[in-house]
């Protein structure tokens, strides 16, 4: 199967926008600003200019990442030597032991370090190690189960729920998109889509962050990057001949649908996180053809502390927040908040790099080693399953 590095690397940014933008939620200005209102220059800045991408752009590198692995999930699956309990131990030793591993470590950081004296910072910070706990909320954040607060211990972890949730049905879900046309492709996906939006209206704001209706959502920006995936190579092909003040403009355009929610603003109606998730699918999806075919823009992603970044994001994208909360427990009343910010920064990478190559890359190597032994026992799809045609 092909790597695309640039899409690595851009998974990294994706991480380290997430990172930032969560260390300004602990500043109440930051948390509570509203397009309506009036609001200090600084935070009007990082929220409604172009400085939103790289600042408050957390929800929208959620998406990409979502998009990220339908593309990937659907290079994977769709070739012949597919096996559906090969993909799924390799998903689960992929996604679920390092979120097991992190998991624990934020229950117990949590359990030894926070306290109930600590002055307010913002009302973002007070949802997460501020619940008692209890057999059950631990069975649920150990186990992946139901429907749960996932604000108690590490709030990131809402998207992982329905990553693994998506992966368990996604090779059934695409079968629809191999070997059919574009055309019957997009009708399957608009349909979807449609149900999507349909069932959440519906539900108005009743939805859980872990809602099951809230993965069928998110299962159709999964099928996004799948079909983008399909004809990436139809894509990148003409995209390598159009010229560079077109490229140009796609990338800006790529840009401003990943700043959309600034740029809309007030108007409500348009604002409302089910729309602004499909135009960042369609500007992340511009953004990937246009990292594996320009070359300015490629060489850029190939620098190797964005690989590194790319290799340590899934790691990152974990522990920042355990970092986070642990530093300022630790710390509040003893230092200030940019040197807690700055130390935790540095410690979140710390942490990053270490599970990368202590947690994710023995998980990567189990997952192959299972696999290996899955195989010798029997234990892949027939032959003459529609998966593997």
């Amino acid at each position: 199967m092909i790597r695309y590095g640039e899409l690595d690397s851009l998974r990294g940014v994706a991480a380290l926008i997430v990172l930032i933008g969560h260390y300004l939620m602990i500043f109440p200005a930051y948390e509570s600003y509203r397009y309506e209102l009036n609001s200090p220059f600084i935070v009007y800045l990082v929220k409604e200019t172009p400085l939103r991408v790289f600042f408050s752009s957390g929800n929208e590198s959620v998406i990409l990442f979502f998009v990220l692995s339908g593309f990937v999930l659907y290079v994977s699956i769709n070739n012949s030597k597919f096996h559906y309990p090969t993909y799924i131990i390799k998903r689960i030793c992929r996604i679920y032991i390092p979120y097991l591993v992190a998991i624990i470590i934020a229950i117990s950081a949590k359990m030894l370090i926070s306290h109930n004296n600590l002055p307010f910072i913002s009302n973002w910070f007070s949802k997460s190690w501020t619940v008692s706990d209890s057999p059950a909320i631990l069975v649920r954040h150990l186990f992946f189960i139901g429907q749960y607060n996932t604000d108690i211990y590490n709030n990131v972890i809402w998207s992982l729920v329905h990553e693994m949730r998506i992966s368990i049905v996604f090779p059934f879900l695409i079968l629809p998109f191999i070997g059919k046309n574009l055309k019957k492709s997009l009708v399957y996906l608009i349909a979807l889509c449609f149900s999507s939006v349909l069932g959440l209206y519906l539900l108005g704001s009743g939805v859980k962050l872990t809602s099951i209706f809230l993965s069928f959502h998110y299962v159709t920006i999964f099928l996004i990057g799948a079909l983008l995936a399909k004809y990436r190579h139809i894509l990148i092909t003409f995209t390598l001949k159009i010229k560079k003040p077109i490229k140009f403009i796609l990338l800006s355009l790529a840009i401003t649908c990943f700043m959309y929610e600034g740029l809309i603003g007030e108007i409500i109606f348009l604002n409302n996180y089910i729309f602004r998730n499909y135009v960042v699918s369609f500007g992340v999806c511009i953004l990937f053809i246009m990292s594996v075919s320009s070359e300015t823009f490629g060489s850029l992603l190939k620098h190797r502390i964005l690989i590194l970044l790319g290799k340590i994001s899934y790691s990152l994208y974990l522990y920042h927040l355990i970092s986070l909360y642990s530093f300022i427990y630790l710390f509040y009343d003893k230092l200030s908040i940019t040197v807690i910010l700055m130390l935790s920064f540095i410690c979140s990478f710390l942490l990053s790099s270490l599970s990368y190559l202590f947690v994710e890359k023995p998980c990567i190597s189990l997952g192959r080693y299972l696999t290996k032994r899955a195989k010798k026992v029997d234990l892949a799809i027939p032959a003459d399953h529609p998966l593997t045609r």
